[in-house]
């Protein structure tokens, strides 16, 4: 038996249950259980929870060993059990639901980036709840949102994913492993392209960033391509306001450094990086804390910002 056919499956028709049974609850209900599941999530992933709480004491260490940090890291699991009761309703939350309690600033710069014909090029992060930006900004956009997404191992729950971010969610998804000519061409076309730049790459795949202090290893490729095409980088962020409403901010953009490239990658990406990580101290709760998100090392720890 191959390591795919080892590897665990959730059967699709689970996931259309629970999905359905979140859509026959009120919001505020799907919320709260959203949470509480995030509870018990935090109790059997000990191993997720451990990495949180160590990544939590580096990045905020004045934090270590207190009462708040314990209560920060359950706040992290019950927002991202409601992070995703919310994406299992996104067939029953309506246009004008969405416009009542997703509000959007900053929306003048995708439209005057669209006036320049050479597309949008923007980023994002595991914060907030990033399938929601996408989903109000679809209300507003003239163009086809695309999303760059990394491959999930369970492929039915990879699959289930893509089917309600494109029908439900307002996004087209591209695969990171083969998304650079994908992007390119919608690039040309004037269209819009998303992607998430708070993951771990390989020493080959980015640069080395500070992020809360320690250098962490980023896709460079999102800076590449801005600079390769010309055109600056958006950022794009949602913070949860309230337990049923969210706020979008779009921009400014990041304007391209006029340095040689290498320099110019290197320092286009930091920007990006100290974007996330302003936006993140805003609302600790709400970002992606048990990823390990500084895994790759700098080769013999050495690292020039």
């Amino acid at each position: 038996m191959s390591r795919e056919e080892r590897r665990t499956h959730v059967p699709i028709f689970l996931l259309r249950g629970i999905s359905a049974w979140f859509q026959s609850m009120r919001h505020e209900r799907a919320l709260e259980i959203g949470a509480w599941i995030g509870d018990f999530l935090r109790v059997i992933m000990t191993s997720k929870a451990a990495l949180t709480r160590r990544n939590l004491e580096q990045a905020f260490p004045e934090l270590a060993g207190t009462k708040e940090i314990e209560k920060l890291e359950r706040e992290i699991f019950r927002h991202f059990g409601k992070v995703g009761a919310e994406f299992m309703r996104f067939p029953v939350l309506s246009e004008d639901w969405i416009k009542n309690h997703v509000t959007v600033e900053g929306f003048q710069y995708v439209n005057e980036l669209l006036e320049k014909g050479r597309g949008v090029l923007a980023f994002s992060a595991h914060y907030g709840n990033w399938e929601m930006a996408l989903k109000r900004i679809a209300l507003e956009s003239p163009s086809r949102i695309h999303v760059v997404i990394r491959r999930i191992k369970d492929q039915n729950v990879h699959s289930f994913i893509e089917d309600y971010r494109e029908h439900y969610g307002g996004a087209f998804s591209i695969l990171q492993d083969h998304g650079a000519i994908s992007i390119l061409k919608i690039l040309k076309r004037n269209g819009i392209v998303v992607t998430v730049l708070d993951q771990n790459s390989s020493v080959e795949e980015g640069v080395f960033s500070p992020f809360f202090g320690r250098p962490a290893a980023t896709y460079s490729s999102i800076a590449r391509m801005a600079m390769k095409l010309d055109i600056p980088l958006l950022p794009v962020f949602d913070a949860r306001v309230s337990d049923v409403d969210h706020h979008v901010r779009i921009g400014p953009p990041i304007s391209l450094p006029e340095l040689p490239e290498p320099e110019a990658i290197q320092s286009l990406t930091n920007r990006a990086t100290s974007l996330i990580e302003q936006e993140i101290r805003n609302h600790p709760e709400q970002w992606i804390w048990m990823h390990n998100r500084w895994k790759t090392v700098p080769p013999d720890n050495r690292f020039s910002p």
